[in-house]
């Protein structure tokens, strides 16, 4: 699942896409193959009841993986019986398609150009001390003159 995860970042640019295992018990009986060399988070589900994998019935079961919005809606769901499958792996890529916002560093009002009235919005968030993930150019957690320096520089170059 993690070269899948790989996969999903570094070749097709979905950077924002997070895989966690949820196992159940206690981690001593869960198969770490799954999370194995990896950044994959791992979460245990208390065992018998399993409230997280009840939350996506019936899609929760042992080796299901359930697709979840931004928001924490479910967008799709895929058994995974014998690993991540080439038809897995692109049922998967068209929900990433139809529901993946792409964020462009910059573009702070998102009507997919850089241009002064993003410098604009830039002003007015350090102004009230506000953030945007879009906003902090040199994702430094904060947004200052600095960020604004960069986005002119775009707008430049």
């Amino acid at each position: 699942m993690s070269n899948f995860q790989d996969e999903l970042r570094n070749d097709d640019g979905y950077e924002n896409v997070v895989i966690i295992a949820i196992g159940q018990t206690n981690i001593s009986s869960f198969n770490s193959n799954f999370c194995a060399n990896s950044d994959l988070p791992l979460v245990m589900d208390q065992y018998p009841g399993l409230p997280i994998r009840e939350q996506f019935s019936p899609y929760g079961q042992h080796k299901y993986l359930v697709i979840l919005d931004y928001d924490g809606n479910m967008i799709g769901n895929v058994e995974l019986t014998s690993g991540v499958s080439f038809s897995s792996k692109q049922y998967i890529r068209s929900i990433l398609e139809d529901h993946y916002d792409q964020l462009i560093l910059g573009d702070v009002n998102n009507d997919s150009t850089i241009n002064i009235q993003d410098i604009i919005l830039l002003v007015n968030l350090i102004l009230v001390g506000d953030t945007q993930p879009n906003a902090d150019m040199n994702s430094d957690g904060i947004v200052n003159v600095l960020d604004i320096i960069q986005v002119v520089n775009i707008i430049l170059s």
